[in-house]
């Protein structure tokens, strides 16, 4: 590839943003050994154990949000500049050939900052609408890839590569007896997304009394908050299954799963496509009400949409049942249609971007 390489990762504050991001630039180094990938964002994740983990530098950003008292707005044009000038700082010191924006305001200014500084930049969507940072940042010439083909309707200058996956799920492999399940029973995967939901929790415990628990299993992951209350209730019903508050281990758990009850986040979607683990599929309806368009994306692949305001326990086990009914069928769809980029396409599309528009600095 020439000289080494030096790859900015914007990301925002959440594992939605991060996490792919770290996906990125795991694929981006496994390419080209020699290339130096770093992460800018928020202060606030600098410590987190994953960089170290990694080994990946994480340089810290001063961000803006709008404010939320409107006596406030005066100041934000200063805020702005300030923090556009650090971002121009920053580049100027790290001087990357490619600065790559993962979503959230975080991403904003120093996305502005590199078109500002006539420097290589690309965003990625991972949501199929596009929130509002991409927009803008879009609007204004930066070109995006995306994860979701019908994204293309609402950005210009526009690929699709797919939602980055992780290494571990292209090489996970698992068994029933590896978490004491049973491989004549039917597994239902429960979760939330990395940190539970306690919505879910609460919603599928009521729906248990509706299945026959001598054909169906769980493994549930519940979040810190309802660990305890889950296991009390499964232990005094006879429910059987696997409960863990957090699993580090999600690709070898979705190896047993027939079912899903998940939300909607697009790493979630990506990961049970590429699995093939048709689901009933629960958006949150908060955060901008992005992961709605993501589960009626899922839902005309072989997945169920329940609304949250309109969602009932026998309606959550009638779903279940319906999409055990149509199993083979389902999965089958579902995993056609997997949004996950396994092969690097993204990490391939930056690479070819730098090689096609060299230096900018």
């Amino acid at each position: 590839m020439g000289e080494n390489k030096k790859i900015l990762i914007v990301v925002g504050s959440t594992g939605g943003h991060y996490f792919p991001g770290i996906t990125l630039g795991e694929k981006l180094r496994e390419i080209e050994p020699s290339t130096c990938v770093m992460f800018v964002g928020e202060k606030k994740i600098k410590n987190l154990e994953i960089w170290r983990i990694k080994n990946f530098r994480f340089l810290a950003i001063p961000i803006v949000k709008k404010p939320s008292k409107r006596l406030l707005l005066i100041f934000f044009p200063f805020m702005a500049i300030f923090v556009l000038i650090r971002s121009l700082n920053l580049l100027s010191r790290v001087r990357p050939n490619l600065v790559i924006c993962m979503g959230s305001y975080v991403t904003v200014f120093i996305g502005i900052a590199s078109l500002l500084s006539r420097r290589n930049v690309v965003l990625h969507e991972q949501n199929l609408v596009p929130g509002l940072a991409n927009r803008i940042l879009n609007f204004f010439g930066v070109p995006a890839a995306v994860t979701f083909d019908d994204t293309k309707k609402f950005l210009k200058k526009c690929v699709r590569t797919g939602f980055p996956l992780r290494q571990e799920f292209l090489y996970s492999k698992a068994g029933h007896a590896d978490y004491n399940l049973s491989p004549e029973k039917k597994t239902i995967l429960v979760f939330g997304g990395s940190q539970g939901a306690s919505f879910i929790n609460n919603l599928f415990l009521e729906a248990a009394q509706f299945l026959d628990w001598n054909k169906f299993q769980v493994i549930h992951i519940t979040g810190k908050l309802d660990i305890v209350k889950v296991k009390d209730i499964y232990c005094e019903k006879g429910i059987p299954g696997y409960v863990v508050d957090f699993a580090y281990d999600i690709p070898r758990l979705m190896d047993i799963a027939d079912i899903g009850v998940t939300r909607a986040g697009a790493g979630t979607i990506a990961e049970i496509s590429f699995k093939g683990i048709p689901a009933v599929i629960i958006p949150y309806r908060f955060g901008g009400g992005h992961q709605r368009y993501n589960a009626e994306w899922a839902e005309k692949n072989g997945c169920i949409m329940l609304e949250e305001l309109r969602a009932t326990p026998k309606m959550l086990a009638e779903m279940l049942l319906k999409i055990q009914t149509e199993m083979g069928v389902r999965k089958k769809r579902f995993q056609c249609a997997t949004v996950a980029d396994t092969d690097g396409v993204f990490a391939r599309y930056c690479f070819n971007m730098m090689t096609k528009h060299g230096k900018n600095y």
